[in-house]
């Protein structure tokens, strides 16, 4: 028999028990355990929900209630008014002081008003259907030559209002020197091309709702607008948006009009 040949001791050999009962346990265990951490994310996230929605009727309800206050001092002002005009020996500069702090709660209140439709809007939109939307795109023109002014909203609508994460691009498309150009809006505004999202409800484009100058270059035309928004998680679907870019101005300026008069 060859030296090279060996035989290992009973000692060092290993038996192992086949065991069906433990693994379905196991098995059994890494469902219960999957089910478990899946159930707590879902309650985690529908009670962020709740919060988030009910932060934002707060807002609304504390919006209302100032309107309220508001009405019932103007009233209160007004009746003043009526009296010191009424009476033989008037104090003008009062009675003028009077009007303009009328006039302050007047401009207040429109802006309350303007508020509450909004949120309204956001929170109940006629339009149930879910997804991503441009909520509202507005420009009007500047003062100066090729000068302009934008903002705008991005909401969404879903059944649990997830945190939408995702990035928007703005390009006004036209024509310079009979070629078709595409510019974009954020880098004309001096802003980054690309704007992240990231909100539950609604982003606003600037965050206080105001405008946003841009200036365009001398010679282009500008004829579209195109919205693109590229959601990464959260929303539905995406949205490209394409708007007229005369119609949008027009429009604009009739609603400015119509607001301020």
């Amino acid at each position: 028999m060859p030296d090279s040949l060996s035989i290992k001791p009973p000692g060092s050999m290993k038996v192992v028990r086949d065991d069906p009962a433990r693994e379905r346990k196991i098995r059994l265990f890494l469902v219960l355990a999957f089910v478990l951490v899946t159930a707590l994310s879902y309650y985690l996230g529908g009670r962020i929900s709740d919060t988030e929605a009910s932060r934002l009727r707060q807002e609304n309800s504390d919006l209302r209630n100032q309107l309220q206050d508001l009405s019932g001092l103007e009233e209160s002002l007004r009746q003043k008014l009526v009296i010191l005009e009424r009476t033989s020996k008037v104090d003008r500069e009062a009675a003028n002081s009077l009007r303009s702090v009328i006039r302050d709660l007047e401009d207040e209140k429109a802006l309350l008003s303007k508020d509450l439709a909004f949120y309204k809007s956001i929170l109940a939109p006629e339009d149930s259907a879910e997804g991503i939307r441009l909520y509202a795109f507005d420009l009007l023109q500047g003062e100066e030559k090729n000068q302009y002014r934008f903002r705008m909203v991005v909401s969404q609508v879903a059944r649990d209002n997830p945190f939408l994460k995702g990035v928007l691009n703005v390009s006004v498309k036209g024509v310079k020197d009979g070629k078709k150009e595409s510019l974009s809006l954020m880098e004309l505004a001096g802003m980054e091309k690309s704007q992240t999202l990231g909100f539950r409800y609604f982003q606003s484009f600037p965050e206080n709702r105001d405008y946003i100058n841009l200036t365009l270059p001398d010679g282009f035309k500008p004829e579209k607008v195109m919205v693109s928004i590229k959601v990464k998680s959260g929303a539905v679907r995406s949205l490209t948006n394409i708007l007229d870019w005369q119609e949008e101005l027009e429009d604009d300026v009739k609603n400015e009009l119509t607001e301020s008069g």
